[in-house]
């Protein structure tokens, strides 16, 4: 005798050869569709944690994600808030100097950002692609770095002389009338990001002497959080009072709204494919058990509980779910790592898109888990509806 009698009771309901072709056709569609919904979900999770990964190192990477300073901009080093270093989640905090300058060459004028550079500090500019022209900055006075576009903007090339002028109301420092300096270019960068479009690179003295800092003194304080997604401003803003924090979230609120979007729809996309997935079990196995309630009557009269009953159908409704679920991962991982498919694809739609794709294995048994656990919950009722009937009232109208 085949032990336990349950399982084997389950999974001969599943599929033998006795079964019929039209039943063998709906066993094979519930699993697929089980396997859709599965596959994707995976690929459009691993789409989503593509795209916040392209998107931290295209754009996080070059941006701080929290500045810390004050209301004037313009704060003494010693006045550091120590209370951050207690976050796990920080990955970097360096302290900088930086000013909106107008930069104006013989028939061009336009609005730049000026960070400074420090010699002792290389991995902040590690991004740049600007190795080759760093020691220039430190070679000699007057030296500059600038972004491509902001170059191509303004007609200028390495070797130009460009002239920097600071905002006459920018910050508190110690300057009576606009001061000005004339700076050479010494190189270009080009990240692909925005910050080609504005940003300048001066060593870390020059901007000293012409923004007017004390030698104590700083614009503020940039920090890299490890996950810059999963942070509390709010937490962080009741370290000091007197203290401004300004996130990435807030100062580039455009790009924080897309990615809290796709976070949404993928969200109803997880729920809605759960839905119909279960829906789909639930009337299949409803049916089945309609058919099967004279042989669930049979096997009470033999003397088989309840529980072993209910576990006869447990065992066939999860059986399908784990299947579907192995297949639909399965098949979401050979499109993943075979994602030429995917990119024709998507490029059928959106011409010259190249999608990435990232898996973490975590969340793909978190997805599992949570479509099995739901999945089963769904067959419970109508397990429990035929179980609940007497053997005498099935059998009345044998």
């Amino acid at each position: 005798m085949y032990k336990p009698i349950y399982i084997f009771i389950g999974l001969r309901y599943l599929w033998n050869d006795k079964l019929t072709n039209f039943k063998k056709i709906l066993t094979i569609l519930s699993i697929l569709g089980i396997s859709i919904g599965i596959s994707s979900i995976i690929i459009t999770t691993s789409l989503f944690n593509g795209f916040q990964d392209e998107f931290k190192k295209r754009f996080l990477s070059f941006i701080p994600h929290l500045i810390i300073t004050n209301k004037n901009y313009y704060i003494n080093k010693l006045e550091f808030p120590k209370e951050i270093l207690k976050f796990n989640n920080i990955e970097k905090i360096s302290s900088f100097i930086s000013s909106k300058v107008f930069i104006k060459n013989k028939n061009n004028i336009s609005i730049a950002e000026l960070l400074a550079f420090k010699k002792n500090i290389t991995d902040h500019f590690k991004f740049y692609n600007v190795e080759k022209f760093l020691y220039k900055l430190n070679s000699s006075k007057n030296n500059i770095i600038i972004g491509k576009q902001l170059s191509k903007k303004l007609n200028l090339n390495i070797n130009d002389l460009i002239k920097l002028i600071i905002f006459p109301n920018n910050k508190k420092l110690l300057i009576e009338n606009n001061e000005e300096k004339i700076f050479k270019i010494v190189g270009i960068f080009e990240t692909k990001n925005e910050i080609d479009n504005y940003q300048i690179l001066i060593n870390n003295t020059d901007a000293l002497n012409l923004l007017k800092y004390h030698k104590d003194y700083i614009t503020g304080w940039r920090v890299w959080f490890k996950n810059p997604f999963y942070y509390d401003i709010n937490i962080i803003k009741k370290i000091r009072n007197n203290l401004l924090f300004l996130d990435w979230k807030s100062q580039q609120g455009e790009f924080f709204k897309i990615v809290q979007i796709e976070k949404y729809i993928m969200l109803l996309f997880f729920i809605l494919i759960l839905i119909i997935v279960s829906f789909n079990i639930f009337i299949n196995l409803t049916i089945s058990m309609i058919e099967k309630k004279n042989i669930i009557a049979i096997l009470q009269t033999c003397g088989l509980c309840y529980r072993k009953i209910i576990l006869i159908f447990i065992t066939l409704g999860s059986s399908v779910i784990i299947i579907g679920s192995m297949l639909g991962t399965l098949i979401s991982f050979l499109l993943i790592f075979q994602k030429k498919f995917l990119n024709f694809i998507i490029n059928i739609f959106f011409s010259n898109i190249s999608i990435s794709l990232k898996i973490y294995p975590m969340q793909i048994i978190l997805i599992n888990t949570i479509f099995i656990l739901i999945s089963i919950l769904s067959i419970l009722y109508p397990i429990w509806n035929i179980v609940k009937s007497t053997p005498a009232r099935i059998l009345s109208h044998e």
